[in-house]
């Protein structure tokens, strides 16, 4: 990877930027640091990070904010490359409220010479206590050309269940395998 690579997935991290490395030495942070706000009788944070070096790049943000009432919400993202091709992005956030309800969700996604995966899920408790959350994921074999989708959902008071498929290339249902 030569010193002039920019991280590709930074466009899709809101607010971030990453500088060329030419002027930097193998690997550098640059911009980490921790950013705390007075909000309206709450908080807030964020912090940024991101490394450039000869293999690769990496960038990532977060944040929370809280109003002192019991109400608060985050969210952060991250992103990578290397020089053998591979990236990734994760974003996750979440919302708190006073009455005590959560929902929060997250993707992930990778690729690179060996395949790809993609991964979400979210979750929700409500104010009377009741919760419910599910999570998805793909992954595909670039040397074979099998995907396996998995799912797994989750009820309060019903418990867990999940499911996987495997197709190949031409989108034929084949066995998964054993584990």
């Amino acid at each position: 990877m030569n010193r002039l690579t920019y991280l590709s997935c930074a466009g899709l991290l809101a607010g971030l930027t990453i500088a060329p490395a030419s002027a930097w030495a193998d690997a550098v942070f640059n911009g980490r640091g921790l950013t705390v706000q007075g909000v309206a009788g709450g908080a807030g944070a964020r912090s940024t990070a991101s490394l450039v070096g000869d293999n690769g790049a990496a960038a990532g943000r977060r944040g929370i904010v809280a109003d002192g009432q019991g109400n608060a919400a985050g969210r952060s993202a991250s992103g990578f490359n290397t020089a053998g091709g591979g990236q990734g992005l994760r974003s996750r956030q979440f919302t708190r409220s006073a009455d005590g309800s959560v929902d929060a969700s997250g993707q992930a996604s990778a690729s690179g010479s060996h395949g790809s995966a993609e991964r979400s899920g979210s979750y929700t408790r409500n104010a009377d206590g009741s919760a419910s959350g599910e999570r998805s994921t793909s992954v595909t074999n670039a040397n074979t050309g099998v995907t396996v989708d998995g799912s797994t959902t989750y009820t309060k008071g019903s418990g867990v269940s999940r499911s996987a498929s495997c197709k190949d290339a031409s989108g034929n249902t084949v066995s998964c395998g054993s584990r």
